[in-house]
């Protein structure tokens, strides 16, 4: 069992990518504190004979040995044949919630976590863990599923949680790094920075130096960088130190230094796909396209349900096409199929894994609608792929409406397939949408030559070359 896999400690929880906070996000409605007291909510504990209870204690005994061996799954097995013996056994339901918790399977930690605290409100241990996994469900919720308004009812409750742990216990430095998380996340900067100094103060801890530098980064504090020092002096086997100084020389362009960064962090924790994904990108902004490649499929070997390395390979295929194959011996066409192959494996598999994401339905459909088969009039199997792109750039759509390059895409698509209304329309969309877009300009302007606007023709080729772009328009001659 790679009991690596588990976040690293009861301390230790996980981080958000750096990329998730390239821009300040919206703030969200205000966080309040809760009351000092909750009322209660009792459940009745079901009779349990004699002979059930002595035999759900004996599993529970088993669970507890199984899992001080990280033996995972016989774990929580045992745990489970409790709660089937009695389905309000608090420390099977407890225990059980903190591995799926550790293991990443926030959802299932959550539910058992429910139950505890239906039964005992008061349950420091079930409050801090089902505070922390509802702050990774809000944080999956408001950057991966692009739902703001439910992370932030989501993240109400992780932080009810705290605030109870905290009224509860206020020394207990794991809540104030718990609830620092939590609201770092969501833009809450300077308060995020008083919890982990709280946490700090209380005892010093790799946890809250490594959280409080990225928070003091986001406010531009020049003393970022020597907070997350702090954590590696202190912890020098602390893998997410190092990640997260990785991700900061990244973004500040100091490349060597973040390899460098990124290296120890996989030294540490090998078994981490997130390291692995985040390292691929920065080889990807270098053009190593073998290092990328490499370092995706490692990212998708770790966790084969994510879909950012599926789509960043896909993108690294597209951008560096050496990176397809090594084979000196394949000919130009040859690549150039392995290539679309790939590229759709992957995209398939992003989407697959993330249904509403939008820039892999793009990806797809412009593989479709820009295919070596394409002739001026398509033939039937041209068509047939175009409506495969079309209802991909309108899948784009739906999740993001305001996703310029699927509008330019599905116009490009009903432009082909005769529909030069709808063509013009999503045109226009994707300008309105982003001014700088060179291609929806030169469709536009290719469109009004057609139907005898010259005037708006001509306007749209003279924007294509301030942007930079060359431009053959026949109403220009």
């Amino acid at each position: 069992m790679k009991f690596v896999n588990l976040r690293n400690s009861f301390l230790v929880v996980s981080f958000v990518s750096l990329s998730a906070f390239a821009q300040k996000p919206t703030p969200t409605p205000k966080i309040k504190q809760v009351p000092k007291t909750l009322a209660k909510t009792v459940q009745k504990t079901p009779d349990i004979s004699a002979a059930d209870s002595a035999k759900a204690a004996e599993f529970v005994k088993q669970g507890k040995a199984f899992w001080k061996e990280f033996e995972i799954r016989p774990a929580i097995d045992s745990f489970t044949k409790a709660i089937e013996i009695n389905p309000n056994h608090l420390e099977a339901l407890t225990e059980r919630g903190v591995i799926y918790f550790l293991i990443n399977e926030d959802k299932n930690a959550a539910s058992d976590l429910d139950r505890v605290l239906k039964i005992e409100p008061n349950n420091l241990k079930a409050l801090h863990f089902r505070g922390l996994a509802l702050t990774d469900i809000a944080i999956d919720t408001k950057d991966e599923l692009n739902d703001r308004n439910t992370a932030g009812d989501i993240a109400q409750k992780a932080l009810a949680d705290f605030n109870k742990a905290i009224d509860l216990e206020p020394n207990n430095l794991n809540y104030y790094n718990g609830r620092g998380k939590l609201i770092l996340a969501f833009g809450f900067y300077k308060e995020a920075v008083s919890d982990f100094e709280k946490s700090i103060s209380i005892e010093p801890n790799e946890m809250a130096y490594t959280q409080l530098g990225l928070a003091k980064y986001y406010l531009d504090d020049k003393s970022a960088i020597g907070e997350i020092n702090k954590a590696i002096k202190l912890a020098p086997t602390f893998a997410e130190a190092y990640y997260t100084r990785a991700t900061i020389n990244r973004d500040e362009g100091r490349y060597k230094e973040a390899i460098l960064d990124f290296d120890e962090a996989i030294k540490h924790n090998q078994y981490n796909a997130k390291y692995y994904n985040t390292r691929g990108m920065l080889y990807f902004r270098l053009q190593d396209g073998y290092q990328a490649v490499a370092d995706f499929t490692r990212a998708i070997k770790e966790k084969n349900d994510y879909a950012m390395p599926y789509f960043n390979r896909a993108m690294t295929y597209k951008r560096l096409p050496y990176s397809v194959s090594d084979n000196d011996d394949d000919d130009a066409i040859d690549k150039i199929r392995l290539q679309r192959q790939k590229m759709l494996e992957d995209l398939d598999s992003a989407i697959r894994y993330k249904t509403n994401f939008d820039a892999a339905y793009v990806e797809r459909g412009l593989i479709n609608s820009t295919d070596m088969r394409n002739k001026l009039t398509p033939d039937a199997e041209t068509i047939s792929r175009l409506k495969f792109a079309l209802a991909d750039f309108e899948n784009a759509i739906k999740y993001n409406p305001k996703n310029a390059e699927a509008y330019n895409g599905r116009a490009s698509c009903h432009d082909r397939l005769g529909k030069k209304d709808a063509a013009l329309a999503d045109y226009t969309k994707a300008i309105q949408l982003d001014p700088t877009l060179a291609t929806a300009y030169m469709g536009r302007m290719a469109i009004y030559c057609e139907m005898g606007k010259k005037e708006l023709s001509i306007a749209d080729e003279k924007k294509v070359k301030e942007l930079g772009f060359a431009a053959f328009n026949a109403c220009s001659f």
